[in-house]
C-alpha cells in the first residue's frame, strides 16, 4: 500500500509539473482535460454514443478521473467531422490543461494529433497517448526519431512494452478492467458439472485475433465478437458458421461473467499484435482460473496477465 501511495504521489507531482499547476490546485480545483478518440458504432450514425462500450474498465477509469481526481473529461469523437473545429477552437482558447488520445500509430487519432492538435496547442498544454496496440512506434519520416516522442507522456498497457518505450522520458503503465463491478466472481459460481461450451474465443473480428483457430478444437465452440471491417468480418464469421462454430455478436459486457462460468476453456488465439489482455483479466475477475485460459504459443506478451495482478479501474485512473 505504501508503494502504491508513493506511485500516486509521484504521478500527481509529474502531472502538476507538466501542466504548470501546483499540487494544491490539483487537489482543490477541477482540471479540464480533453479525451480524443475515433469511434464509429455499428450503425454508423450514432456518433455521440458512449465510446468503448466493450471496455468497461477504460470507461470506468474516465468516470473515476472525474469523481476522485478532480478532473472534467471532455470527450471528442473525431469520427464526427463536426467535432474537430470545436476541439481546435477550445484548444486555441487554452481551455484544457491536458489532452490525451487513444489509438495506435498512424491511426486517425494519432495522425490528427500529430498533424494538427500538437501543432496547434500551446506548450503549456501537455498531451499523452494510449497507443492501444503492441507495436513499437515507427520513426518519423523527417527526423528518424520514434513518433512517440512528440507526446509528453505515453501510457502503455502491459509491462512487456516497458523496454519498447525506454526511449521516452515519461512512459507510464496504465491499464485495468472493471473488476468488482461489471466483472466479479460473486453470484457467478463456477460449477464442476458440464459446461455450455467447451471453447470460447472473444474479441473483435479482425485477422490478428485468429478466431478461426477455434475450428481446430473439438466440442461445442463459440466466438463472441463485434465488428471490424465489414468484408473481413463477414469472411471470418462465414468460416466459423461453416465449421459449426456458434457466433454471438455485441454481447453486453455484463453478461460475460455468466458465459465464462459456463465455459471449459477460454481460447486466446491472438498473435502478439492482437490484444487479449483485457479479455483475460476480465475472465479472471469473473472467477475463471488461469489454467482454464489457453493462450497461443507465439503470443508471449500475454503471459503476464495469466499470473499477474488483476488491475482494476481504480489503478487505471490513478496512473492517468
Amino acid at each position: 500500500m505504501a508503494g502504491e501511495a508513493a506511485m500516486r504521489m509521484a504521478i500527481l507531482w509529474a502531472f502538476a509539473i507538466m501542466t504548470g499547476l501546483s499540487t494544491e490546485s490539483c487537489g482543490n480545483e477541477k482540471i479540464d482535460i480533453a479525451f480524443v478518440f475515433y469511434y464509429i458504432p455499428d450503425s454508423n450514425t450514432e456518433l455521440s454514443r458512449s465510446p468503448y462500450w466493450h471496455d468497461p474498465g477504460f470507461r470506468r477509469a474516465l468516470e473515476l478521473l472525474e469523481q476522485e481526481h478532480a478532473m472534467i473529461v471532455h470527450r471528442f469523437n473525431i469520427a464526427d467531422e463536426q467535432v474537430r473545429p470545436t476541439l481546435e477552437q477550445e484548444i486555441s482558447r487554452k481551455r484544457f490543461s491536458f489532452i490525451f488520445a487513444k489509438g495506435c500509430w498512424h491511426t486517425p487519432v494519432d495522425k490528427y494529433m500529430r498533424s494538427r492538435i500538437l501543432r496547434l496547442k500551446p506548450k503549456s498544454m501537455k498531451a499523452g497517448l494510449f497507443p492501444a496496440c503492441s507495436s513499437a512506434p515507427p520513426p518519423d519520416e523527417e527526423t528518424g526519431e520514434p513518433i512517440s516522442l512528440v507526446y509528453d507522456v505515453i501510457y502503455y498497457d502491459k509491462l512487456w512494452l516497458r523496454g519498447t518505450f525506454s526511449h521516452h522520458p515519461l512512459a507510464i503503465h496504465a491499464f485495468g478492467v472493471d473488476a468488482g463491478k461489471t466483472f466479479r466472481a460473486s453470484g457467478n459460481q463456477r460449477s464442476g458439472g458440464p459446461k455450455l461450451f467447451d471453447y470460447v474465443s472473444v474479441g473483435i473480428f479482425a485477422p490478428w485475433k485468429r478466431h478461426e483457430n477455434i475450428l481446430d478444437k473439438n466440442g461445442s465452440r463459440l466466438v463472441v465478437g463485434y465488428g471490424w471491417r465489414p468484408q473481413e468480418s463477414s469472411e471470418v464469421i462465414s468460416a466459423l458458421f461453416s465449421g459449426g462454430v456458434a457466433v454471438w455478436q455485441n454481447l453486453h459486457p455484463s453478461k460475460m461473467c455468466l458465459l465464462y462460468m459456463n465455459t471449459e476453456k477460454l481460447l486466446m488465439a491472438a498473435n502478439e499484435l492482437g490484444g487479449g489482455e483485457r479479455v483475460i483479466l476480465e475472465a479472471r475477475a469473473c472467477g475463471l482460473p488461469a489454467q482454464d485460459i489457453e493462450v497461443a504459443a507465439d503470443n508471449h506478451k500475454i503471459l503476464e496477465f495469466l499470473d499477474g495482478p488483476i488491475y482494476n479501474a481504480s489503478y487505471y485512473s490513478s496512473q492517468v
